[in-house]
């Protein structure tokens, strides 16, 4: 509940976004992938698990999402 509402705080004060959600195209520019892993029913690589979320200021990332990925067999 602590980091829940600093989370908020920093969102309302200073635009902090937190991002990297399963299910989302993986993109290396916002996200570190930490294990790959094939799989059919993917076509693009897709995150399969967010170990740690990401987070940014607008457009500067001030930490990649580290993720599971599922990359097309």
């Amino acid at each position: 509940s602590v980091s829940e509402k600093l989370e908020n705080t920093l969102e309302l004060g200073f635009g902090l976004v937190r991002f990297g959600l399963a299910g989302e195209e993986f993109d290396p520019a916002l996200h570190e992938a930490l294990m790959d892993q094939t799989s059919a029913e993917v076509t693009v690589p897709t995150i399969a698990q967010v170990v740690q979320p990401g987070y940014r200021i607008g457009e500067k990332v001030l930490r990649p999402a580290r993720v599971v990925v599922n990359s097309p067999a």
